[in-house]
C-alpha cells in the first residue's frame, strides 16, 4: 500500500456486530440484559414466594415517595382522631387550668375550643356509619361463633353510635334545629358503651384462648411444674398460682402487642359513656386523659397497621 492510503479492512472490523449468544431455557445466574438483580423479579406476581421478598426488600426509586413509617396511612382516619385528641387534651387542660386558679376567661376559651373541635369531629365522622355496617356485614362471615357474635354487634353498635352522632351534628349546626341535644346525646352514649362492652368481651376471649395455648405448651415442656407443689398452707398455694397466672398474662401480652394495644384503648374509652351516663362519674381530667390516650392509640393502630387487632 501506498503511505497515506487508508486500510478499510481493520475498520470493518471494529463496526461488525458481536453476535448474540443462545438464551438458556432455564434460566442462569449470568449477567444477561434484562436478566440482572431486578430483571426476573419485576416480570413477578405479587405473593410468589422468595422472589416477592426480595422485590420488596429492594431500595425504593429515586423520585418516590413513600415512607417507610407511614406506609400509606390514610389520611381520612387520621384527622378525626386527631381532632378528638386535641378535644380530650382541651378537656384535660381545662380541668387543670380550674385546678391551678385559672381566670374565667381561660376556661371559657378553652372549653369553647373544645366543643368546636367536637363539632368538627362529628362532621368528618359523617358517613362512618355505613362503613361500620359494611364491616359487620364482613364479620357475619367469621368461623369462630363468639368472634362473629361479638364483632358483628360491636360494628352494629358502633354504627348506631355514629348515626346519633350524626344527628346531634345536625342539630347542633342549625339543619334540624328541633333536636333534643340531650336525648340523642344519652342514646349515642348508650351505644358506645354496649360497643365497647362487646369488644372487651372479644378481648377477653381472645386472651383466653392465647392463656390456654400459652399454658398448654408451657405445661409439655415442663415449665410450670411449680403448679403442682408439695402440700402447704392453703394462702400460700393460692398466692404462687397466681403469681404464675400473673407472669403468664404478661408473657402473652407481651408478646401480643395488637391484643395489648385494644384492651387498654377499650378500657380508656370505657370511663367516657360511664361517666357521660351517670353510671361511674369521674373527674373531668381523668376523663381527658382516658380520651387523649386512647386517641393516641389508634392513631399509632393507623400509623402501623401491625398494631392493628384483625379481624
Amino acid at each position: 500500500m501506498k503511505g497515506g492510503a487508508c486500510c478499510p479492512q481493520p475498520i470493518r472490523a471494529l463496526v461488525l456486530p458481536v453476535p448474540a449468544f443462545p438464551r438458556a431455557a432455564g434460566g442462569g445466574s449470568g449477567s444477561r440484559p434484562g436478566h440482572g438483580a431486578l430483571g426476573p423479579l419485576q416480570r413477578s406476581e405479587p405473593g410468589q414466594g422468595a422472589a416477592a421478598e426480595v422485590r420488596a426488600a429492594a431500595p425504593a426509586p429515586r423520585g418516590s415517595r413513600c415512607s417507610p413509617v407511614l406506609p400509606g396511612a390514610p389520611e381520612a382516619a387520621l384527622t378525626p382522631l386527631r381532632c378528638r385528641a386535641a378535644q380530650y387534651a382541651c378537656a384535660l387542660a381545662a380541668d387543670a387550668l380550674r385546678r391551678n386558679g385559672a381566670s374565667t376567661a381561660a376556661l371559657e376559651s378553652v372549653r369553647r375550643l373544645e366543643e368546636h373541635l367536637s363539632l368538627g369531629r362529628k362532621l368528618l365522622r359523617l358517613g362512618s356509619a355505613a362503613e361500620a355496617v359494611e364491616a359487620a356485614k364482613r364479620a357475619m362471615h367469621l368461623s369462630d361463633t363468639v368472634l362473629r357474635f361479638c364483632v358483628t354487634l360491636g360494628h352494629l353498635n358502633r354504627a348506631l353510635y355514629l348515626a346519633c352522632d350524626n344527628v346531634l351534628w345536625a342539630g347542633r349546626s342549625g339543619l334540624v334545629p328541633g333536636v333534643q341535644q340531650d336525648k340523642w346525646s344519652l342514646r349515642s352514649f348508650r351505644y358506645f358503651l354496649f360497643a365497647l362492652v362487646l369488644n372487651l368481651s372479644r378481648d377477653v376471649y381472645e386472651l383466653r384462648i392465647l392463656l390456654e395455648r400459652e399454658a398448654g405448651g408451657r405445661r409439655g415442656k415442663g415449665g410450670y411444674s411449680a403448679l403442682q407443689a408439695p402440700a402447704g398452707p392453703r394462702l400460700q398455694q393460692l398466692g404462687l398460682r397466681l403469681r404464675l397466672q400473673l407472669r403468664l398474662l404478661l408473657r402473652v401480652l407481651r408478646k401480643n402487642p395488637p391484643l395489648l394495644l385494644d384492651l387498654v384503648r377499650n378500657l380508656c374509652d370505657l370511663f367516657i359513656p360511664l361517666d357521660k351516663l351517670g353510671l361511674y362519674r369521674s373527674s373531668p381530667g381523668f376523663v381527658g386523659l382516658c380520651g387523649l390516650t386512647s386517641s393516641v392509640l389508634s392513631i399509632l393502630t393507623i400509623l402501623h397497621p401491625w398494631l392493628k387487632l384483625k379481624p
